[in-house]
């Protein structure tokens, strides 16, 4: 009996072993070109840093065949054209947003509809705003702009709403509604008004409905402005986003010993990117490659204590 709990033990301890370590993703080499990770970077007006990175700044793992990059997979800045003219742009999702400013202080990002930021007065706003909660979340300054486009076009078999709503519709002179809208009145709601159930209501009317984030403090700083009409300097202005961590990872051991935590395209921790092109498992305290059972250090030494405790039955059995 002693013999079979035995070999049943070793058993559970190599397939925990062989299971933890194949679920973690693969490691870095123990040095990377630190020349590709600029400590900044200018690009038109906006200053690039960590834990942002220029797209050109991934580097092939040359052991396994995978890309690691110089910051958070999500943050990564495409920088169209050259010298003051030149673009940040972050893409979120498949739609491509304008960086009007990063504020490292607190963490925030303001973003702009780069489709929106032209010189008409009405731009056109035509798709929603989404992106993975891994790293970006709303700051407490958002508001929205809900837009109806195509309301009750000729082609509709439906009535059109009463008279109430014709103080949201917009009414601005150039103002070209998404392509593929057709030909019917559009509408805009704002966060603030209290017309949830004609919103409903409309939207029975309307083929097509697209939801904006806008900043409420340039929205209530701007009181000139005419809403519906004047939208467009709302919408022009972004909207902010504060990155973070969503969960505890590796990553806090790494920027708290001073290096930049890189990941792989599928938003895998690989290494922390340490000074001197050293590249460290969890800090730049001690660099070098080891096999981790885990993602998370607490999982990691529960395995070895979970390993000690089974050894020493053994050695008593």
């Amino acid at each position: 009996m002693a013999h079979l709990t035995h070999q049943l033990l070793l058993l559970f301890l190599s397939v925990h072993v062989f299971v933890a370590s194949h679920g973690s993703p693969n490691p870095l080499s123990s040095t990377y070109n630190d020349s590709m990770c600029l400590e900044s970077f200018k690009c038109g007006g906006v200053d690039i840093k960590y834990p942002f990175y220029l797209s050109n700044t991934t580097q092939a793992n040359p052991d396994y065949t995978s890309y690691f990059s110089c910051g958070y997979t999500d943050l990564k800045i495409f920088c169209q054209g050259k010298g003051q003219t030149a673009i940040a742009v972050l893409p979120l999702d498949q739609y491509n947003y304008t960086v009007r400013n990063i504020l490292y202080d607190n963490s925030t990002i303001i973003l702009g509809d780069t489709e929106a930021l032209n010189g008409v007065k009405c731009p056109t706003v035509s798709h929603n705003v989404s992106f993975g909660d891994e790293w970006l979340e709303y700051t407490d300054s958002l508001h929205e702009f809900t837009f109806f486009f195509d309301c009750c076009s000729t082609a509709s078999d439906h009535p059109p709403p009463d008279s109430l709503l014709e103080k949201f519709q917009i009414d601005c002179k150039g103002f070209d509604p998404p392509a593929g809208s057709g030909n019917g009145v559009s509408f805009l709601f704002t966060s603030e008004d209290d017309n949830v159930s004609r919103e409903y209501e409309l939207a029975e009317h309307c083929i097509r409905m697209v939801i904006v984030p806008v900043n409420k403090d340039v929205l209530m700083s701007s009181g000139q402005l005419m809403l519906p009409s004047d939208y467009g300097a709302v919408v022009k202005q972004g909207f902010e986003l504060k990155w973070h961590m969503s969960i505890p990872q590796p990553c806090d051991l790494c920027e708290l010993s001073g290096g930049r935590c890189s990941y792989s395209e599928e938003k895998k921790f690989l290494g922390c990117l340490c000074s001197g092109g050293r590249v460290g498992v969890q800090g730049c305290h001690a660099s070098g490659n080891t096999i981790a059972y885990s993602n998370s250090p607490s999982s990691h030494h529960y395995s070895k204590k979970r390993m000690r405790i089974c050894k020493k039955y053994l050695s008593t059995t």
